[in-house]
């Protein structure tokens, strides 16, 4: 991994180097956004970035043993910048098995519209655009776990105006998953449409729909955690289920009253299966969220999320609370995956633009069907640049 990092690190001062040869420029070296290289045109640009969060977790659960522990969550490094019209990012997690994230160009020459090519963000629901960086717990609920799409290979394109966007795409597999043979093949559509927004004030609803082809013989898997990683067995789970194809629908609501902000998510799937006819599963989650000294949370009209708070001094703390219920149950279709409702407690502490202090306590509810019941208690020590 140091060996590989040290090749990647000189590979890129080299194309560098090669950049400010050919261009005039202006470089500067800052913790506002990593380091960056930007011609005095504007048309080429190159900037290094990254993450690293450590997380830590207690367990207790009188049905399972499910290990205490510490772990680096994500370590990551990106490179991005524009060429003239078109831009690029290239992003490499250092922890997680699917080790390549964002890989993609994107064509930025028409007018509020952009095309995607390459590893993207999938456009379905709302919690999945907003990164890692920026959500408010430490986890994202257990609805976005089991349904939420990832990344894959894709063609896609976002539209925006000044109160709505849109973002549609087809897409393949994931650039780390490839088993040969036929990829699946998705169509996935988002809107979202804001009629009250302003600095201190927002109102948005949204909907997305996925329409996923499996190739002939592939499964479905939904499954997901209680909220909290370290334990890596799912609360519930429908095992892997024979189907041709799946669709999921979502709907969406955010809501901003200066300081306060509530979220909300409802999903449902329905799935295609090879011998049993249909199966259909659902989940939402409705959240509440304060931050302290008339802080607001920005939010992003081009993409219809919410970006990374920066705190207007040193300090600054926010104390946050979800309920969400997951019900992979379909005794129609003779399937019994579990149910469960968790509800989290969360306070976080921006330490300052670029480091955050996270600290969550979830206890999740499962019904006969579930693996277990559980209350755990995290915390996470975050750093981007």
């Amino acid at each position: 991994m140091k060996l590989y990092f040290a090749n990647t690190f000189k590979t890129s001062l080299f194309f560098t180097s090669i950049f400010c040869s050919f261009t005039a420029f202006s470089a500067t070296t800052t913790t506002q956004g990593g380091f960056g290289i930007k011609s005095d045109d504007g048309k080429y640009s190159f900037k290094f970035n990254g993450r690293i969060q450590a997380d830590a977790a207690i367990y207790h659960s009188d049905d399972i043993d499910l290990n205490n522990g510490t772990e680096v969550r994500r370590a990551r490094f990106a490179v991005k910048g524009n060429i003239e019209d078109w831009g690029y990012k290239l992003q490499y997690d250092f922890i997680s098995s699917e080790a390549i994230k964002d890989a993609y160009v994107v064509y930025q020459g028409f007018n509020n519209t952009e095309v995607l090519i390459g590893s993207q963000i999938e456009a379905f629901a709302m919690e999945p655009q907003t990164s890692s960086n920026d959500v408010t717990f430490i986890e994202r609920s257990t609805v976005i776990e089991a349904f939420g799409l990832n990344r894959a290979i894709g063609v896609a394109a976002r539209q925006w105006g000044d109160n709505w966007s849109l973002n549609y795409g087809v897409y393949g597999q994931d650039v780390n998953h490839d088993k040969g043979g036929d990829e699946q093949l998705n169509f996935n559509a988002r809107f979202n449409y804001a009629p009250i927004i302003s600095d201190d004030k927002l109102v948005s609803f949204g909907g997305s729909i996925a329409a996923i082809n499996l190739p002939e013989g592939e499964t479905v898997r939904f499954r997901s955690r209680a909220e909290s990683h370290q334990a890596d067995t799912r609360i519930a789970d429908t095992h892997k289920l024979a189907a041709d194809k799946y669709n999921m629908y979502a709907l969406e609501s955010a809501i901003k009253l200066g300081s306060i902000t509530l979220l909300g998510e409802y999903i449902t799937t329905d799935v295609n299966l090879t011998h049993n006819g249909t199966a259909q599963f659902d989940g939402f989650y409705l959240s509440a969220s304060y931050l302290f000294d008339t802080q607001v949370r920005p939010y992003s009209t081009k993409q219809g999320k919410f970006k990374r708070i920066k705190p207007s001094k040193k300090g600054l703390w926010e104390v946050a609370a979800r309920f969400s219920s997951l019900d992979l149950n379909d005794t129609s279709a003779d399937i019994y995956g579990g149910q469960v409702d968790s509800i989290t407690l969360g306070a976080n502490y921006y330490i300052n633009n670029h480091m955050r202090a996270m600290f969550n306590i979830v206890s999740a509810d499962g019904d006969e069907f579930a693996a277990f019941d559980s209350h755990s208690a995290g915390a996470r020590i975050q750093v981007t640049w």
